[in-house]
Formats: structure tokens, C-alpha cells, sequence
């Protein structure tokens, strides 16, 4: 498909994202057959029509929620077929309900629709695909680690360690000062989303995006089907939970007898990472580099 037709494609989806769209209207605008029209859009997006259009409604739907929108009516706007139907997709493609998503998300943009300068297939048999990936994971926890390296650079931090599990999970944990939550639960919800809060990424924003360093822990969380901060600070623990950059609760807070620091705990989303895994050593070499001047720092690495 010419990038020009697919562009005309995407923007009339957008234009049209209220309403149903069909497979056959779609084609017809693209001068082709239904079936190799949606053969030509599988090659160049990498998914299915329908399922493209699921998620530009769902990522609509996002907006909609977080402006205050109640779920029945979003799932009436994007013309679904049922409340239930809109809430088993929305939970399927975020990880999080829509009223979850209404009461916690605080604001939303939608992506802006990108035609993919090479076709999916062939970006998938590129050889250093698989490689971007490992690349990219390893990036994720160095984003962590630099945030507990900080600490120790400034004398608050006097141990980091790193455990990654068989389940692709990995903890973080540092001695620092954690971060300065206070039990005021709307302030501290407001800290910790400036720092971690972000928006879930699907598989098409991922392939668009580039370099990875300095990505920000926000994007990080994004990237991550489950993401857990615990900090300990002033004989509290506070304890909050995001999925794909999505609080799940409250701030939960504790008393409870603990050195203080930060413990953050997360597994990188599977649907955009696969089965890209860590290696320990190339995390102990990064953290060697980034800590050989750091003198009183001790750092443990346990692999799976």
C-alpha cells in the first residue's frame, strides 16, 4: 500500500472515530478489494484493520474518561456494541478498567496516527529487532538504577540492589532517603504521579518510538504491565500500584519499622517486549561503569 493511501486511511479513521467503520468502506475509499485491502494493512501496520481501529477508539475513549466522562456514555460515543463489550476490550488492551482509568487518570492526549516509514514484516525480520528489544528492556532498569545512583552520588544512598526473577519481575532497592511522601494522601498522590504516572503504550506507539536513553521513569511505567513503589521514609511504608503508568488505588500508607529508601518492583509489558529477558551481567557491568567513583556504595546483583 502507498504510504499516501494509508495516511488517507488512518485520517479518515480518526475522523470518523465516533462512528462504526467498516472493512468495506475502508476499501472502497483505498481503491482495493476487502481482502487485499486488509491484506495490505496487516503488512503495513502489523495488525489486523479492526483490531487498529479498536485501539484508536480505545485510546479516544482514554481522553474521554479522564475528562471526566462516565464510561456508559464512552462506550455509547465510540459505538460499541455493549457497555460490556467496551469494558472487556478497554480492560484487555490497558490492564486497567475504564473506572479505574476515570478515577485515577488525570489527563490523557491521544497519539497522533503515524505511518510507518517501512512496513511492519520487514521490520520484524530485520536482524537487530530482537536485539532493539534487549537494548531497550536493559534501558528500563538503567532508568531506575539512575534515580537510585543519584542518591548515592549525593551521600544518601549507601547500597543498591538489583533481584530479577524467573518470571521476567525485577526488584530495585535502595537505602536513600525515599521519596518525601508525608501521609497526606492527595499530596502524596500528586508526587508520585508527577514522578511515575504515564499512559499505557501499545505495540504500534512502541515501534515508533527511538532512542531510550533518558526516557523518563513516567515513559518506564508506561512500559511496564505492572509497577509497584514502596518507600520508606519516617518509620512509614507508602505503597502505591500502576499498571502500564496507571494508579490502581489510593496512596497506601503504614507505620512500620524500616530503614529508609526505595523499593520499586516491576515487569516490562509482554505484549511489546516478548520474550526479551535480562542478563545480570550486562546490568552488573552498566552498574560497575555508573558506580566505579562512588566509594561507600554496595551493590548486589541476583540473577535468574
Amino acid at each position: 500500500m502507498e504510504t499516501i493511501d494509508l495516511g488517507q486511511i488512518l485520517s479518515y479513521i480518526d475522523l470518523h472515530i465516533y462512528e462504526k467503520i467498516t472493512l468495506g468502506e475502508l476499501a472502497e475509499l483505498a481503491g482495493y478489494s476487502p481482502f487485499y485491502f486488509s491484506k495490505l494493512f496487516s503488512e503495513a501496520m502489523g495488525m489486523p484493520v479492526t483490531g487498529y481501529i479498536r485501539i484508536r477508539k480505545l485510546q479516544h475513549a482514554i481522553m474521554s474518561l479522564s475528562e471526566g466522562k462516565k464510561v456508559l456514555d464512552v462506550s455509547l460515543m465510540y459505538a460499541f456494541d455493549s457497555h460490556e463489550g467496551f469494558t472487556r476490550a478497554f480492560t484487555q488492551l490497558f490492564g486497567s478498567t475504564p473506572s479505574t482509568v476515570k478515577k485515577y487518570m488525570t489527563s490523557y492526549h491521544v497519539p497522533e496516527y503515524v505511518v510507518p516509514v517501512t512496513d511492519f514484516r520487514r521490520k520484524k525480520m530485520e536482524t537487530n529487532y530482537t536485539d532493539k528489544l534487549q537494548e531497550n528492556l536493559h534501558q528500563l532498569i538503567y532508568e531506575v538504577l539512575t534515580e537510585s545512583i543519584k542518591e548515592a552520588k549525593e551521600g544518601y544512598c549507601t547500597e543498591i540492589e538489583v533481584i530479577i526473577a524467573d518470571d521476567g519481575t525485577i526488584k530495585i532497592t535502595d537505602n536513600g532517603r525515599g521519596i518525601p511522601l508525608t501521609q497526606n494522601k492527595h499530596a502524596d498522590q500528586m508526587i508520585l504521579d508527577k514522578i511515575l504516572a504515564g499512559h499505557p503504550i501499545t505495540n504500534a506507539e512502541y515501534s515508533q518510538m527511538g532512542d531510550f536513553s533518558g526516557i523518563g521513569m513516567q515513559t518506564v511505567n508506561s512500559l511496564c504491565e505492572i509497577l509497584q513503589v514502596c518507600v520508606y521514609r519516617d518509620g512509614m511504608c507508602f505503597k502505591q500500584n500502576y499498571v502500564r503508568g496507571i494508579p490502581q488505588h489510593e496512596v497506601l500508607s503504614e507505620s512500620m519499622e524500616h530503614l529508609s529508601g526505595t523499593e520499586i518492583t516491576l515487569k516490562p509489558d509482554t505484549s511489546i517486549f516478548g520474550s526479551a529477558t535480562l542478563s545480570d551481567s550486562e546490568v552488573c557491568s552498566w552498574l560497575k561503569d555508573q558506580t566505579e567513583n562512588i566509594g561507600h556504595l554496595k551493590v548486589h546483583v541476583e540473577g535468574k
